[in-house]
């Protein structure tokens, strides 16, 4: 199970794969059908599955554009960045971290008495167990480094980290002195040893010295029964000697082989948490960490434990080219200390000239990579509201151009060029331009075709003008026009008009909004009235599953809320009301949905098939709700794939 997790942080976000860079793609449910999709006798175009809203993550697909202007804006969207650490390329976009950056924005600047007073404590423990420390004694220096580690920890900001690596470097100092311990006992078996040898030669020699004797007497006097007796009790008291020294050499060997384990144990529980400091990114403990471990582990040996092969492994090895070691990781370390700095004196400088777009990247940089560390937690407040005003901005610019909403671009446009002097408007100001140009060319259209009397064409040419700009103010006149027309009496015909145009927007809300209107007038067109049918079942279907997952949520039951909801979204993907309660949902089980979308990912790898990292999350996410029928659909599937049926496939070959 562990190695299936850490195995998601070669593939995941920055942020979750360097902090657990915690770095959060989504889960990938199948957008297949809208509220109500028109058949193809109508004119109405099918309404374009949208990207799942309420997870925890955003997969950003660039979606085709019917224009050569496309939709890309050039802002300070922290979806399009990458970072390059120790050889591999990390992917800065996901929702997470853009929520965390956002609330990091509007958090105050750690600068008070309590966070200086933490940062010098840091900084002692690191003199005081510095090898640069000189005229202390390697024991001295642990105790004082040691003596430190309480204070640190009261913090909160440390989160008990300080605590875990007191525990650590306890549990390591304990298996030393057991070690120590059974080194004396060795000793003093050794000790024996040499006793029983130096009397076993004494006897020895004296049993030498009474067979020349008796044989001597033996020869004068014949007689030597008396002495063979004697001899007989030397010899087997010497056996029993020699017995012994074997005895004493096993101990000896046995204690020998379990202090080299006892060592070899200390050492990989000690580097796990060193590792797991890492990939948490706070990495001053990790150099804290790898300090005092060559002070407690004085033979030399510095090569980290991984298991060949792991994902552990290949993160801090593959972009090194060799077999990482504890010193390795605290040179890693440093480094990511040192371009956080870097990207943080870049911010300032960039702030200073009023550079906002390339300020905000340089921060997100530096935030991604060392969220905790001093550089960026004591960012001044003003310059940290600066960007979080732009950032703002950037995300309502996106939007407003993803619904069309151009009014409003062009408002948000010049916000953000008055806010930064190096923000590049220039594709955003072209497509606003292309799309309000083609939506007044239609209204032009419509209008000449209501003149004229042609009402398909003006049906058609007020349709494609609001979807390319719904809000176009030209479309007042149009209004005015179809209000005169209602003043004559003509009200069916507008309703008909109005269902043709909200259908066309896909607002299916606010056709059921409006269903004792449109009832009436489309009851003789079996189109249209089949239409408002399945637009008021579906709602109805919607609103009842929302109720039902408000309830499982009053019980505390979250999971089953998200996931009946996230059932019903693969068939209605773009209903704002569905997607609303999912999103208040994510952050409730982000958990869960991190370990569904990770299984989905690796169950669908067409490339690379990784069964068994697929089937360790999904057990994960059964674990986190273990009614979950998402993840005990995907455990079904996998089983079948792992240990097929009489008739099946053959299993899939995983590369695990």
């Amino acid at each position: 199970m562990k190695n299936s997790s850490l195995h998601s942080h070669l593939q995941r976000p920055l942020s979750q794969r360097l902090l657990t860079l915690a770095a959060l793609p989504c889960l990938a449910l199948p957008a297949v059908a809208q509220v109500y999709n028109p058949t193809k006798g109508t004119n109405t175009p099918a309404a374009t599955p949208a990207a799942g809203g309420g997870d925890t993550t955003i997969v950003r697909d660039k979606k085709k554009a019917d224009s050569p202007y496309g939709n890309e804006v050039p802002f300070i969207d922290p979806t399009q960045e990458t970072i390059s650490l120790m050889g591999h390329t990390f992917n800065l976009g996901d929702n997470r971290l853009g929520g965390q950056f956002e609330s990091y924005l509007a958090d105050t600047p750690n600068t008070d008495a309590a966070a200086q007073e933490y940062r010098e404590t840091i900084d002692a423990i690191l003199k005081a167990v510095s090898p640069h420390t000189t005229g202390v004694s390697i024991r001295q220096k642990l105790i004082n480094g040691f003596a430190l580690l309480p204070r640190a920890s009261s913090y909160p900001g440390d989160g008990r980290i300080c605590d875990s690596l007191s525990n650590a470097i306890y549990a390591a100092m304990l298996s030393k002195g057991a070690i120590s311990n059974s080194k004396d006992y060795i000793e003093s078996l050794e000790k024996e040893k040499k006793r029983i040898i130096y009397n076993a030669d004494v006897l020895a020699r004296k049993q030498d010295l009474t067979e020349t004797e008796t044989s001597t007497q033996g020869g004068r006097q014949g007689k030597g029964k008396k002495t063979t007796v004697e001899k007989s009790a030397e010899t087997f008291e010497l056996q029993d000697m020699q017995k012994r020294i074997l005895e004493i050499e096993a101990l000896k060997k046995m204690h020998q082989a379990k202090d080299e384990v006892n060592i070899v144990q200390a050492k990989i529980q000690y580097q796990a948490l060193l590792a797991q400091l890492f990939v948490q990114r706070r990495f001053e403990h990790v150099v804290i960490g790898t300090r005092f471990y060559n002070l407690i582990f004085r033979d030399g040996d510095s090569k980290m434990r991984l298991k060949k092969n792991s994902d552990v492994a290949k993160f801090f090895g593959e972009g090194l080219g060799v077999d990482p070691t504890v010193t390795g990781l605290d040179s890693a370390a440093n480094e990511a200390i040192r371009k956080v700095q870097t990207f943080v004196a870049a911010f300032h400088n960039h702030v200073s000239h009023n550079e906002l777009h390339s300020a905000s990247r340089r921060l997100t940089e530096a935030f991604a990579i060392g969220e905790f560390l001093p550089a960026v937690q004591t960012v001044p407040a003003g310059d940290r509201r600066k960007i979080l005003e732009y950032v703002r901005d950037g995300h309502a610019l996106v939007k407003a151009m993803d619904v069309h909403d151009y009014a409003r671009a062009k408002v948000l446009l010049e916000s953000l060029k008055k806010q930064s002097s190096d923000f590049d408007s220039t594709k955003a100001e072209g497509a606003i331009a292309a799309y309000t140009r083609v939506s007044d060319g239609h209204v032009r259209a419509a209008k000449i075709a209501l003149m004229q009397g042609d009402q398909e064409k003006f049906q058609t040419e007020l349709k494609n003008a609001t979807q390319v700009w719904p809000t176009n103010p030209s479309l007042v006149e149009i209004d005015e026009r179809l209000d005169s027309m209602l003043s004559k009496g003509d009200t069916a015909k507008t309703l008909l008009d109005d269902f043709d145009r909200l259908l066309s927007e896909s607002n299916y809300r606010e056709i059921f909004k409006r269903q004792y209107e449109f009832v009436p007038v489309v009851k003789d067109d079996s189109e249209r009235k089949d239409a408002v049918a399945q637009i008021i079942k579906n709602i109805h279907r919607i609103d009842g599953s929302i109720i039902q997952a408000k309830e499982f949520s009053k019980i505390g039951n979250d999971y089953a809320a998200w996931e009946s909801l996230a059932t019903l979204r693969e068939e209605f993907p773009k209903d704002p009301e569905l997607l609303r309660q999912l999103e208040k949902l994510s952050s409730k089980v982000a958990n869960f949905t991190v370990a569904l979308t990770r299984a989905k990912e690796f169950e669908t790898n067409d490339l690379n098939p990784q069964t068994g990292s697929a089937l360790a999350w999904y057990l994960e996410a059964k674990g986190i709700y273990p009614d979950s029928k998402f993840a005990q659909e995907g455990i079904d599937r996998l089983v079948k794939r792992i240990l097929p049926e009489p008739g099946d496939e053959t299993p899939i070959t995983t590369t695990e």
